[in-house]
């Protein structure tokens, strides 16, 4: 297993994340607990936001100083992008009218814009974390992004807790301040340095 040596070098930032992950799981498991509760576990409303919050629970765990589990989270984010991007072009005026209902506070006539724009970060952002290109750069984007989404839902009235959304945009802020380049294209053509600024040891 490759693990990151020691916190000696830890991104300024990485604490911070990690609590605002904290926030999200705790928030996420709350949430999951009374959902079954009230209605029973069905793994198929619950499974996809309970395998988004099992892999970044791990991270959080592991404060990211497993290579694998992180390289693990950023694949998890490619995924979610992936499950979103899934059909959207077939018909794409359904993801608009979507988009509606989650920018609900926004001008009606902007929406098709920020819809289109949305895509295309979307798809940027889930071939750069599945490959690991610019991993630390995408992690950023997609934090970014799905807190941006997040905040839309909630503040719209919809739950963003059936995708876990806050728990992945967390996830993606601590995988920009980890080394979660194992298996990806930074690890081939960059250097342990210019992919990550802090020694790795092998165990």
């Amino acid at each position: 297993m490759t693990i990151t040596k020691g916190f000696e070098n830890a991104h300024p930032y990485r604490i911070p994340a990690l609590i605002a992950l904290a926030a999200a799981l705790a928030a996420q498991t709350v949430w999951t607990i009374s959902q079954v509760m009230t209605f029973g576990f069905d793994f198929g409303a619950l499974g996809r936001a309970l395998v988004f919050t099992t892999v970044f629970l791990l991270v959080a765990v592991t404060r990211g100083a497993v290579r694998f589990i992180n390289a693990l989270g950023r694949v998890m984010i490619a995924s979610a992008f992936l499950l979103a991007l899934w059909n959207r072009f077939e018909t794409f005026s359904s993801f608009i009218r979507y988009a509606g209902r989650v920018l609900s506070f926004m001008p009606s006539h902007a929406v098709p814009l920020f819809a289109v724009m949305a895509t295309v970060c979307e798809v940027v952002l889930c071939v750069a974390m599945f490959f690991g290109f610019k991993t630390r750069w995408a992690s950023a984007g997609s934090a970014i992004l799905l807190f941006m989404f997040a905040t839309s839902m909630v503040i719209s009235g919809l739950s963003q807790f059936d995708w876990a959304v806050y728990v992945l945009a967390a996830g993606a802020a601590t995988l920009a301040t980890v080394d979660a380049t194992l298996l990806s294209i930074d690890s081939i053509v960059l250097s342990k340095e210019e992919s990550w600024n802090s020694r790795v040891a092998t165990h």
